[in-house]
């Protein structure tokens, strides 16, 4: 049999949030490697891989194939309309894509609110946490990992059931432990694209400061 591939810091970092025992949709899953994984690691029973696109799909079907990972499903779809009720998912992995559709993809989904979610930003990781506090889900986890020489925020959550008041630091500084240096290099990333910004927008300034000081 194939040894089994190892991921990258990345996707790393999403496996190690998902909890062990868990029923997974891996949404936008391109070649399945995160569920069959922690299918192969043991970790969890079952996954659903979906994709808005057939080619990705076929190659996550040809990875699962390869590596002999059984109990995974692969569906065709946006989103989280790909599972219902009935597959009893408890935690769903977005990765991958710019906040705002991550956003987005949780804002048309009703089962989103049961789920677990690890949630992997591209880009406007503030824009994606302003929703999420805004949406009622609190952030229990959040981490930067360096990868392919660019600097990534992962974080986990749930629905909390009411509005999550937050300050207008939270949604560049999140639950980043700032001792941590990747983290800091996050925000340090986040404070220079402020900064780009301001040059047409001066009101963004003492936002800026603030920021500098939590470094």
């Amino acid at each position: 049999m194939e040894k089994l591939f190892s991921l990258d810091e990345r996707l790393l970092k999403c496996a190690s949030l998902v909890p062990d025992g868990s029923r997974l949709v891996d949404v936008g899953t391109d070649h399945a490697y995160l569920p069959v994984w922690l299918l192969k690691n043991g970790r969890i029973p079952f996954a659903v891989a979906s994709d808005i696109n057939k080619k990705p799909l076929e190659s996550g079907r040809a990875v699962a194939e390869k590596y002999h990972a059984e109990n995974i499903e692969f569906r065709l779809g946006s989103g989280l309309e790909t599972i219902s009720d009935k597959d009893n998912i408890d935690c769903a992995v977005i990765a991958g894509m710019g906040g705002e559709v991550i956003a987005q993809i949780i804002k048309a989904s009703e089962l989103a609110e049961k789920l677990e979610l690890v949630l992997q930003p591209m880009t406007k990781s503030d824009e994606l946490i302003r929703f999420l506090c805004e949406n009622r889900y609190e952030i229990t986890e959040q981490s930067c990992v360096f990868c392919r020489g660019k600097f990534y925020t992962v974080i986990k959550a749930s629905c909390a059931g009411e509005k999550i008041d937050f300050d207008e630091c939270f949604p560049y500084t999140g639950k980043l432990d700032l001792t941590d240096e990747a983290s800091r290099n996050f925000l340090q990333n986040q404070i220079k694209n402020l900064k780009n910004k301001s040059k047409g927008d001066e009101t963004l300034l003492p936002l800026i400061a603030k920021l500098e000081r939590k470094l």
